[in-house]
């Protein structure tokens, strides 16, 4: 796996690193470190269970194209309007069997290209640089070049920080920027205002919201009450970046109302392992939550 991945991936190696409170960012410049034993952990993970880990693109909805790996473990896709397209994330490597990310989109379209992150960590920012620059949240945008900065790396491209509400324009489309950190400080949705497609990043996921504790579990529950009361009768599908899409947009009433229990402790316990692909690292701190398919992956102090 290329050295340019940081230590946020997928499955498992995610919740290990979030436990542990790293916010990974996935600079791709010129310096690069050598794979480690633990960035090859999800690729084994994923032969493991029968899942040939190469990347798929598919076409999902009018207009919208999913490249996944391993499955649906960690998607990346492609929304194509008139004029220009966007490219929602940048997958978890730059590259695997020798085809760039950027050469997959270009698969997908020959139009003019906006790249954004849902939220900095590396199985969403690996392949930035390919793209010369990126778009993100303030949060979003400096927990990058800090992660950067903090390996001595160079990024290699240019970051663009977006505001709440600022809309990115594809011709026949425009796409608003939503704020929604929890799982991330730097969490964005993206609505597209024509189809009602929301990208939700890691906030929403059929398999589980991970990296959620007593410091965020209020803004989750605020954040998807929010989706419920502002937006819900303008989406008609959520994209999330794991475990598949396009899925019901009944999983922001369902995440509101397992936030609400869990904040109140009454929330249904289920074994940390009965996950949808994969099992998470367990320890006495973490807890998995389910109720009407939501499911929250909770660290107690």
């Amino acid at each position: 796996m290329n050295g340019t991945i940081n230590s946020i991936l997928i499955g498992s190696l995610l919740v290990a690193v979030v436990a542990v409170g790293l916010s990974a960012q996935a600079p791709t410049g010129s310096q690069q470190a050598p794979p480690t034993a633990t960035q090859a952990a999800p690729q084994a993970a994923a032969q493991q269970r029968g899942v040939i880990p190469k990347f798929a693109t598919r076409q999902i909805l009018d207009d919208l194209y999913q490249i996944a790996y391993g499955g649906d473990m960690v998607c990346m896709y492609v929304l194509v309007g008139r004029d220009k397209a966007l490219v929602v994330d940048t997958h978890m490597m730059p590259e695997v069997d020798g085809v760039k990310i950027i050469d997959r989109v270009k698969a997908i379209t020959d139009k003019p290209l906006m790249v954004v992150n849902t939220h900095p960590h590396g199985d969403h920012t690996a392949a930035n640089a390919q793209f010369g620059e990126a778009y993100g949240s303030a949060a979003g945008v400096e927990q990058i070049k800090a992660g950067a900065a903090k390996r001595g790396v160079e990024l290699g491209y240019v970051l663009k920080p977006v505001q709440n509400g600022y809309l990115f324009d594809l011709g026949d489309r425009q796409v608003e920027v939503i704020d929604i950190p929890a799982h991330s400080s730097g969490s964005i949705a993206l609505l597209d205002r024509k189809a009602g497609y929301l990208f939700t990043g890691d906030e929403i996921d059929p398999g589980q919201v991970v990296g959620i504790n007593e410091s965020n579990i209020k803004q989750h529950h605020a954040n998807m009450k929010m989706l419920y009361d502002k937006y819900y009768s303008r989406i008609t599908h959520l994209i999330p970046a794991h475990n598949g899409a396009p899925v019901t947009k009944r999983y922001i009433k369902y995440f509101m109302d397992l936030d609400a229990k869990i904040i109140a402790g009454t929330a249904p316990v289920v074994p940390t392992a009965d996950g949808p692909n994969f099992s998470f690292p367990t320890n006495d701190k973490m807890v998995r939550y389910r109720e009407n398919f939501a499911a929250v992956i909770y660290t107690k102090r």
